[in-house]
């Protein structure tokens, strides 16, 4: 492996807690309508985004999860 690759690997982190501030709705739309246009598995997924902004739904599905 190039040094490349083996600093990507050990870059990687996950987030595990996120920031409360809520972003602004016109940004949330760019994101979801980006994500649109993303590529999918030999295409055949739905292009559908769910973005749940209200925090009681939040809580209930992280739980759930």
């Amino acid at each position: 492996m190039t040094n490349e690759v083996l600093n990507t690997i050990k870059s990687r982190r996950s987030v595990r807690a996120y920031k409360t501030t809520a972003i602004p709705r016109e940004l949330l739309e760019a994101v979801c309508k980006a994500g649109t246009y993303a590529p999918t598995g030999g295409g055949r997924q739905s292009p559908t985004i769910v973005a749940v902004t209200d925090e009681k739904y939040r809580k209930e599905l992280s739980r759930l999860n």
